[in-house]
């Protein structure tokens, strides 16, 4: 415990330092360093709990409203930090490389401060057991998110952006914030654990909070349909501070929603259901949003509200195992989670350090002007190849790997025969619709932007990052192609937070003898056919060099009907590529068309068609904001003017006030 208190101060003296050091590349690797210090401190705490060492628990004593504050690591949390912190710290990284041409124009030491400050939220979130301390951390992460989003400020779509995200977020506060005063009032308490009782007793208030608690949650993490702020904030964000939104900070949401498992301890069933619907409409629209987006960072933004929509079912089906008393269920159901949201870690942020490379040399993530910069941008091109195999769970990939547990939960006999079981049934081809459309729209986005020919002559490719954005990049790959050769790297950091869930089971449920060996035993038959797969390519690979015998094959003109004269508007554009979807799905993709139509046989003038999805909930929004405000102003003109309409509203605006006061105080005492 005393290294990971050492942790938080050698970041906020890397965040010091990152203000007040004279120049910005001093000011960076302050922060860097500041991280890779506290990372190696904390983790040296964190992996011996992750690997079944013992909790670590302190209380200290503190003055009023906090009182005494309790700190507990334990392997959920240690879990959490043992990712965060690294992917943390290759973001900041990033971050060097990426920022570098505003060194010489601007003071970057803000920025770099506020890495470390996110770095340090994680260490208070995923460790604190007192309510405001807790509090305190997820604040902490938000501020210093938002301000991360605004790098831009002079952009009023980035300031906007920005402002939509810092309301989305607070809402979700406040809405924890309410439900941990619920909890205070029935227990006198602002710890976790008395919180943890007055969960686990059944009653309509209890219900109520849960529901709170899982909104709070389910704002943070972008589940559907609290998920508008997200598209706009991944778009608006420099790319790092993207990677890491998606990645890392607001895995927070389901951290909350874990650690709500375990104090809720013996779930209904209504909870597992509720929390698997939640979670599969989440998947659904996210997905079938990212398939027609234009814009690349609104697209991978949209992807991830279908991953913790995956994620989630994966708690879904852990929650209908404690119900249920199914140790099989329980297992598959957290450790698919658990896994899917460290491979998600990995994929996403190399899909936006990717993405930040291709904005970077072209100064545009626009797919519609994008094309043909596989030849000019290799590296980033088969990165970003990579991270889209993994997100469409194509093996022997990372992303395939959560995903079929999660799969394998869905469909184990162990449910309960009938409507359950059907209900499961359908979830998993849900969950197969999800993973087809996301293959979809990675495959969209990959096409339009790397192959092919230049859509846009006014688009000119630069040089192909640097060492410092290309280093992150390349360890995320090396990772996800790890984890989907050798699943067991990734299952043995959530083997012991797996573990957490089953021990809820009450004693004697059936079952295998150690449930938590079922991942295992699943996927190794997956390690081994994968090490097979490369292995074979790589043969084929071999003998082909070895047959050619080191003469270049001659390259030759693609046959193309007869046609000498092709231009780049003969491609399919990313709207044409999407539009067959867009048509059936047209309730959930919205879609704004602006035209000008060619008119007369000699038009004076080009024609122009431009088509933009738009968030149907978002409009939604927008269309009731606008409605209301309407509203308000018909019955304003409609009111007499003059000083006496105003002070009778104002005397009945106190009356009405009076009388809620005393219907409030007449239940006391």
């Amino acid at each position: 415990m005393i290294l990971l208190a050492a942790a938080a101060a050698v970041l906020l003296a890397g965040a010091a330092l990152s203000l007040t050091l004279p120049t910005n590349p001093a000011r960076a690797w302050a922060s860097i360093v500041a991280q890779a210090i506290a990372s190696a401190l904390a983790l040296s705490d964190a992996l011996p709990v992750l690997l079944g060492g013992g909790d670590l628990r302190r209380a200290i004593a503190w003055s009023y409203p906090v009182g005494r504050l309790a700190v507990h690591l334990d392997p959920l949390g240690a879990f959490f930090l043992a990712w965060s912190l690294p992917l943390t710290l290759l973001g900041t990284i990033y971050a060097l490389g990426y920022l570098r041409p505003a060194f010489r124009t601007r003071r970057v030491g803000l920025h770099f401060a506020l890495l470390d400050v996110v770095a340090l939220s994680f260490l208070m979130v995923y460790t604190f057991e007192s309510a405001l301390a807790f509090l305190l951390g997820w604040e902490i992460a938000a501020v210093a998110a938002w301000l991360l989003v605004i790098w831009e400020s002079r952009n009023e779509r980035i300031r906007f952006a920005g402002f939509n995200y810092l309301v989305s977020t607070h809402v979700g506060f406040f809405v924890l914030v309410g439900a941990f005063m619920v909890m205070h009032s029935q227990t006198g308490s602002l710890d976790f654990q008395a919180f943890g009782a007055f969960l686990r007793t059944p009653g309509r208030l209890r219900d109520v909070t849960f529901v709170l608690l899982v909104v709070s949650f389910g704002l943070k993490a972008a589940f559907f349909p609290f998920h508008t702020w997200l598209p706009r904030a991944h778009s608006a964000a420099p790319a790092h501070v993207s990677a890491l939104m998606s990645g890392v900070i607001h895995k927070a949401g389901l951290f909350g929603l874990l650690r709500l498992v375990l104090l809720v301890c013996a779930p209904e069933a209504w909870m597992g259901w509720s929390v698997l619907a939640f979670s599969a409409a989440s998947a659904v629209v996210g997905v079938l949003s990212a398939s027609t987006q234009r814009d690349l960072k609104r697209l991978l933004g949209y992807s991830s509200t279908e991953n913790v929509g995956i994620a989630g079912m994966g708690i879904g089906v852990g929650l209908l195992g404690l119900s249920w008393h199914q140790p099989l269920l329980v297992a598959l159901g957290f450790t698919g989670a658990m896994l899917h949201l460290v491979n998600h870690a990995l994929f996403k942020c190399l899909l936006f350090y990717a993405a930040g490379a291709l904005h970077h040399a072209t100064h545009t993530v626009d797919l519609e002007r994008l094309g043909g910069l596989a030849r000019r941008l290799p590296w980033t091109a088969g990165l970003f190849l990579l991270g889209a195999l993994a997100i469409a769970a194509v093996p022997p990939l990372n992303g395939f790997t959560g995903e079929l547990l999660i799969y394998a939960g869905l469909l184990h006999p162990a449910a309960p025969p009938g409507i359950e079981r059907a209900l499961l049934v359908v979830a998993a081809a849900v969950l197969a619709f999800v993973g087809a459309v996301s293959a979809l729209a990675l495959a969209r986005a990959f096409g339009v932007a790397f192959l092919g020919t230049p859509r846009d002559d006014g688009v000119h490719c630069e040089e192909e990052a640097g060492p410092a954005m290309r280093a992150p990049m390349l360890l995320h790959g090396a990772g996800i192609v790890l984890i989907g050769l050798v699943p067991a790297a990734g299952l043995a950091l959530v083997r012991t937070p797996a573990r957490l869930f089953g021990a809820l089971l009450p004693p004697g449920a059936p079952g295998a003898p150690d449930p938590s060996l079922a991942p295992a035993a699943l996927l190794e038959p997956v390690a081994r056919v994968g090490l097979l797969l490369l292995a074979v390519l790589a043969a084929l690979v071999a003998a082909r060099r070895w047959l050619a015998g080191g003469v270049v094959a001659p390259r030759r003109a693609v046959w193309g009907c007869g046609y000498a004269a092709p231009t780049a508007r003969m491609q399919l554009t990313a709207t044409s590529f999407s539009a067959p979807l867009a048509r059936i799905f047209y309730a959930v993709l919205a879609m704004v068309r602006r035209e000008r139509p060619i008119a007369g046989p000699f038009p004076e003038r080009v024609g122009h068609l431009d088509a933009q999805a738009v968030d149907p909930v978002e409009r939604r929004i927008f269309e009731a904001i606008g409605e209301g405000d309407a509203m308000v102003r018909g019955l304003s003109d409609r009111l007499p003017a003059g000083p006496g309409i105003a002070i009778a509203a104002g005397l009945l605006a106190l009356v009405l006030l009076a009388g809620i006061v005393a219907a409030g105080g007449g239940g006391q005492p």
